[in-house]
């Protein structure tokens, strides 16, 4: 009974998760302009290479974490993606007035994703360890 209740938690955690992922996937390849356009506005180089591998990342990874596929290593390669993602594109500290307050809130949800997946990946760990073999 208990591990049915923790196993559709963390179903459901993935799943949401997940679709964050999707989501953010599926607007860069159907509004590839908007995004290359901003990465550009920000001085990064090579942006269709840049966005095309975090497009790739970003459904892959939803796509696993809704299988429960490599939970452990996609939540760290997501975690990878993101965490550069947000210290380059969500930079608040050199913008002012509204444009830093939607940044500010920007960069903090980036922030709670990332927590939500290195908690994923605990959870990936913790179980692989109570069950052998299922790596």
């Amino acid at each position: 009974m208990k591990n049915s209740f923790l196993n559709s938690f963390i179903l459901i955690a993935r799943i949401l998760i997940g679709v964050t992922f999707l989501i953010a996937g599926l607007h860069k390849a159907l509004f590839w302009d908007g995004p290359a356009m901003w990465m550009a506005s920000k001085g990064l180089p090579f942006v269709p290479l840049l966005l095309g591998a975090a497009m790739v990342t970003e459904l892959g990874g939803a796509l696993l974490l809704f299988a429960g596929i490599k939970i452990k290593q996609t939540a760290v390669v997501l975690i990878l993606l993101l965490l550069p993602m947000t210290l380059m594109m969500h930079t608040f500290w050199n913008m002012e007035g509204m444009m830093q307050q939607t940044a500010v809130m920007d960069f903090i949800q980036n922030i709670a994703i990332i927590g939500g997946l290195l908690a994923l990946a605990a959870v990936a760990h913790i179980s692989e360890q109570l069950t052998p073999g299922t790596k």
